[in-house]
């Protein structure tokens, strides 16, 4: 049941981003997606491999504003590296709102991201208590402008401050992913 939940809540928010319509006026409304690899770090980097990860977001801006926002779906499944666990994954899912330094003006442009949402997890990971909880991130990107689509390459470091049986520790993990904006 908690996969499931894990799984449904960031991929229908990814599916309603994909069919999401233009906004007229001032503001633009592009969907995304993307796919890469998750690379665990810290404590969490311990007992978990690097993972394959898959992200649906929205990006809006306003024209000569440097500044926009994502709100994005994103999806993680690390493999278990502990000797007796050999068989489990843990599953991470988000919904995250962040602002962006970009204009997408150029065919080449550099841009950094930064923002905060709520994160699940399930899996065999026992050192964290809790199963939800907040975090933030932050990043850096590329945007390749091809035709009509953006093409991206973005690598940003989560972290998750998350209740352990020893206390408070942050699980923390670092996404690469190339993706297009529509």
């Amino acid at each position: 049941m908690r996969l499931t939940r894990l799984l449904v809540y960031p991929l229908l928010f990814s599916s309603a981003l994909l069919v999401a319509r233009p906004a007229q006026g001032q503001w633009s409304i592009a969907p995304s997606v993307a796919l890469g690899t998750a690379i665990p770090a810290g404590a969490f980097g311990r007992d978990v491999a690097e993972s394959v990860t898959l992200k649906g977001a929205l990006w809006l801006r306003a024209p000569r504003v440097p500044v926009g926002l994502t709100l994005e779906g994103m999806y993680a499944q690390f493999r278990d590296v502990r000797p007796n666990m050999s068989s489990e994954s843990t599953h991470l899912g988000a919904v995250i709102a962040n602002v962006t330094t970009r204009r997408h003006e150029r065919k080449l442009e550099l841009y950094g991201v930064a923002g905060a949402g709520w994160y699940w997890r399930d899996g065999p990971t026992d050192s964290f208590a809790e199963r939800q909880a907040p975090g933030i991130n932050v990043g850096v990107g590329e945007i390749i402008a091809l035709g009509s689509r953006d093409f991206f390459v973005e690598l940003r470091l989560h972290a998750v401050r998350t209740p352990a049986r020893t206390g408070e520790q942050w699980l923390t993990f670092m996404p690469l992913v190339i993706g297009a904006r529509f």
